[in-house]
């Protein structure tokens, strides 16, 4: 039996993203009937201000928000500009070969992408291009 390792990083994320799923489903208030409806630019910068707001006291969050609310994910390549895109691929497998890594990738307590990019850079370390 495998353990699932996680960093302080994603600890705090689960334990943040927990909160708030908890607030969602609460009763507590949203928004008061006279209050406007930011969206787009207006909309993310509110709730930037407000997020710095409320992390204000605890550096660990703060530092998080920061970085999410920034970029999204964390990239893959640090080296990509703001708003650049990370490349993605869609690929279409046999059914027991998407199981197979599917069921390795759960026994190891890693993402399925993560396991993909380990195997296809495995693959170009070990076939030489001609």
């Amino acid at each position: 039996m495998t353990s699932e390792k996680t960093t302080p990083d994603e600890a705090r994320e689960r334990e943040y993203e927990a909160r708030l799923m908890a607030w969602a489903e609460s009763d507590a208030p949203t928004i008061g009937p006279d209050t406007p409806v930011l969206r787009g630019e207006a909309a993310r910068g509110a709730a930037r201000v407000l997020l710095e707001a409320v992390t204000a006291d605890d550096p660990a969050n703060r530092a998080l928000v920061r970085r999410v609310a920034k970029r999204g994910r964390p990239p893959l390549n640090p080296e990509l500009a703001p708003g650049q895109a990370q490349p993605t691929w869609n690929i279409r497998m046999p059914m027991d070969l998407d199981a197979a890594m599917r069921a390795r990738a759960k026994a190891e307590g890693r993402h399925l992408s993560d396991v993909v990019r380990q195997a296809a850079a495995e693959y170009l370390a070990s076939h030489e291009a001609s």
